[in-house]
């Protein structure tokens, strides 16, 4: 077996114990530091509650963080276990002094006609247009379609709009991938191939530019017209049976 792969499985086996509920005797979330100013997170790596129910998992996304932090000395940040009452990566994040990082969000979607969906929450293409630039250029070079802002992966509900309207700060970004590549018991040559590679290259240009605030400001009036022209969209995807 690949050693790569085989690190993948060994780490992504302590999130699974249990029915991917995790380590009980383990904290909600850690934060491994390795002095970066990227952040990669696995919110999902275990079971978690949102809306005072059961989430599943996003299977491989705690291995995939892990492996990719201690391979490439990124700091990282992950769920270990299923908690009962709700406790949010952003929650963590403020209460720890941790916002200062850029954060590259890692989920999982189900089967789409696309393999990855890049998340910018409350923002415009154009608060984010570098790093749109290094994703376009990522994406050719490893033949992967991509969307942005699709209305079911905008991240607004989870870190990436949490912390926008916390902090007022385009910070932040959500990564959803196809299961075809992040599942690295099927497919593994994906995720060693391309997916991997992808983030590492993505965090790492990230961390080399040393991104200040953006002087960027989400008012109410904004974040209320975008969530009702997601909803729009959401509608006509529906609609068109284009979901």
């Amino acid at each position: 077996m690949d050693k790569r792969l085989d690190k993948l499985k060994r780490i992504e086996a302590n999130f699974a114990k249990n029915s991917y509920f995790g380590c009980f005797n383990a904290p909600i979330f850690s934060y491994i530091d390795h002095k970066s100013h990227v952040c990669l997170t696995a919110p999902h790596a275990t079971n978690s509650t949102v809306r005072k129910h059961l989430k599943g998992s996003d299977w491989f996304t705690g291995g995939i963080v892990s492996y990719l932090g201690e391979e490439n000395h990124l700091s990282y940040i992950i769920r270990n276990k299923y908690f009962y009452k709700k406790y949010t990566i952003s929650s963590f994040i403020l209460k720890n002094h941790l916002e200062h990082h850029y954060f590259l969000d890692i989920h999982a979607m189900k089967s789409r006609p696309f393999d990855l969906a890049v998340g910018i929450g409350y923002c415009r293409p154009d608060d984010y247009k570098k790093e749109l630039a290094i994703i376009q250029k990522l994406c050719q070079k490893y033949r992967l379609k991509y969307v942005i802002n699709h209305p079911s992966y905008t991240g607004q509900p989870g870190l990436t709009g949490r912390l926008q309207r916390k902090l007022s700060q385009a910070t932040v970004l959500q990564l959803e991938w196809h299961p075809k590549y992040r599942d690295f018991n099927e497919n593994p040559t994906e995720v060693l191939n391309i997916t991997i590679p992808f983030i590492k290259e993505l965090a790492l240009t990230l961390n080399s530019l040393h991104k200040t605030t953006l002087p960027y400001l989400i008012t109410t009036k904004y974040t209320l017209i975008q969530k009702l022209k997601n909803k729009i969209n959401w509608i006509k995807y529906i609609l068109t049976g284009k979901l």
